[in-house]
């Protein structure tokens, strides 16, 4: 995940490669990144061309002097590739022609590997020495404090573009449909809430937030003759009404940042006994946002008044929950959605498993 924000590199991370080549006298320097079974070359400085080696190129994990520096199989210092029984018979000293390496650990504050900073001749340089990876190693925090922070900005970007996409759609949906909007931000404190009752980790919170927010955008795509309907729907209006999770799906699909977020909006009116829409889908094969955000949505609605119908109280509305646990609502949702709302409740004697 990580090579995805720094296919460019920095002046600072160039200026690096170029004075570990200039202080140990080595004709290359390079980043590599293990990404997809691969050591893939991310910047480059020096006589790459010589070696065969181009930026963005990928070598197989196994085949290469950086993996087996981190396995420990290869020393950080080789003044004499030729020499040194570890490496002298590998294919990548042959065809890349080396002569001396030095290469270290690339590893990211919070333990992440990201690979390896290396420099590279084609001669044998008996001058090398362990303190050479020493000053290898300063240099890679060097590096690494860069890609972090190149890393933050890029995250903070795609939040900022997913947060101005949704405030874009939420904004065109109020337009259409005062309730709606202002339904969807009630829902998002009590998924969130859930969610976090539920243990999820921050990453698919943030996600839930996001489809809770988003759950009834595709109702955009709905005639105001239905949307605005004062009264209960006839058979054909529900029908229409019905295909606003395939346009919300559609919708947030053709947004950058939050397409990954579509099938979660598509399959926000599935029920647990797969008597839900569009899709009929059941069980544990309805995405667990989805679930989520589908008991929460109906919870509000429940206790919210509507030109057609009075609110349910509460009691008569966490009742219902209950009763439609393990049929409309996935059961384990319900339970984490009953203690956000009642955090005193411990009764629950018959209640469905699962979920």
């Amino acid at each position: 995940m990580a090579g995805l924000a720094y296919h460019r590199s920095s002046d600072l991370v160039e200026r690096v490669l170029a004075t570990a080549r200039e202080q140990l006298g080595m004709e290359v320097a390079f980043v590599s990144e293990f990404a997809g079974g691969q050591t893939v070359l991310r910047s480059l400085g020096g006589d790459a061309e010589s070696f065969g080696f181009r930026k963005g190129a990928g070598t197989p994990l196994e085949d290469s002097f950086c993996r087996r520096v981190i396995e420990g199989l290869v020393p950080s210092v080789v003044p004499d590739a030729g020499r040194d029984e570890a490496v002298r018979d590998l294919g990548i000293t042959r065809a890349a022609g080396i002569g001396s390496y030095v290469g270290v650990p690339l590893q990211f504050s919070d333990g992440r590997l990201y690979g390896t900073v290396c420099c590279m001749s084609h001669s044998p340089d008996p001058s090398l020495r362990e303190r050479d990876a020493g000053f290898m190693g300063v240099l890679a925090r060097l590096i690494a404090e860069q890609l972090e922070r190149e890393e933050l900005q890029w995250e903070k970007r795609r939040l900022e573009l997913r947060a101005m996409g949704v405030g874009a759609l939420l904004a065109a949906l109020e337009a259409r449909d005062g309730y709606t909007g202002e339904h969807s931000r009630a829902v998002v404190g009590l998924s969130v809430a859930v969610a976090r009752r539920l243990g999820l980790p921050e990453e698919e919170v943030a996600d839930v937030e996001q489809v809770a927010l988003l759950h009834d955008v595709g109702k955009i795509g709905v005639p105001d003759s239905v949307l605005n309907k004062p009264g209960p729907l006839e058979a054909g209006e529900r029908a229409l009404m019905r295909e606003h999770p395939a346009i919300g799906e559609r919708i947030v699909a053709s947004i950058e940042g939050l397409a990954h977020l579509a099938p979660f909006v598509r399959a926000e009116h599935e029920r647990w006994d797969g008597g839900g829409y569009p899709d009929g889908l059941s069980g544990e094969r309805i995405p667990l946002a989805s679930r989520v955000v589908f008991a929460c949505d109906a919870f509000h609605a429940m206790t919210s008044d509507r030109p057609y119908r009075e609110a349910m109280g509460l009691r008569e509305a966490l009742e219902e929950l209950r009763r439609n646990a393990g049929t409309q609502f996935c059961p384990g949702t319900v339970r984490a959605l009953l203690d956000v709302v009642e955090p005193d409740r411990s009764d629950t004697r018959g209640f469905p498993t699962g979920g």
